[in-house]
C-alpha cells in the first residue's frame, strides 16, 4: 500500500447530502455498477481530501448482523493509493459498532478477490454467468468480538 501524507478523512454521511448520487456516478463511470438491489437501510462512508472534496466512498447495508458492502469507488486520479483499503477498514469498524458479525461483498474481479483474501476475506461462493453474464464471487469476513 502506498503511503499518503495528505490529511484524508473518512466519515459517515448525514441524511440529505448528495453523496449517494455522486458515489453511484463514480461507480458507473468505472463500470463497477454491480446491479445489486438495495436492501435494508443504506449507510455511506465518504473519503475526503484536505480541502473536503469527495475522493472516494463506500455504500453498505446492515441486516440481521450481516453487513453487505454494495459499492466501493475512488475517483480515477486517486486510485492505487490504498483508499479502497481504508474505506473497507472503516466499514468494518462502523459495521461492527452497529452490531454486524459478518461482512459480505460480491465482486466480478479476480484481482479484487486476491486483494480481499489477503485482508482476511474468504470466498464463500463462485457464481458463473451471474450478473451481466460474468463470473461473480461472494466473499465474507467474520468480525471479531473484540
Amino acid at each position: 500500500m502506498v503511503q499518503d501524507d495528505r490529511q484524508l478523512k473518512i466519515r459517515e454521511m448525514e441524511e440529505g447530502e448528495e453523496f449517494s448520487a455522486w458515489l453511484r456516478e463514480v461507480c458507473e463511470e468505472a463500470g463497477e455498477d454491480a446491479g445489486i438491489a438495495e436492501i435494508g437501510e443504506d449507510h455511506h462512508l465518504v473519503l475526503t481530501d484536505e480541502l473536503g472534496d469527495w475522493i472516494g466512498g463506500l455504500r453498505w447495508s446492515l441486516r440481521g448482523g450481516v453487513a453487505q458492502v454494495m459499492e466501493v469507488a475512488v475517483v480515477p486520479r486517486e486510485r492505487h493509493q490504498g483508499h479502497a483499503h481504508r474505506l473497507l477498514d472503516a466499514c468494518e469498524q462502523h459495521a461492527g459498532e452497529q452490531g454486524a458479525k459478518l461482512l459480505e461483498i460480491w465482486t466480478d474481479n479476480e484481482e479484487e478477490e486476491g486483494f480481499l483474501s489477503a485482508l482476511g476475506w474468504q470466498r464463500l461462493l463462485r457464481r458463473e454467468g451471474y450478473i451481466g453474464g460474468r463470473t461473480w464471487y461472494l466473499l465474507e469476513k467474520h468480525l471479531s468480538d473484540s
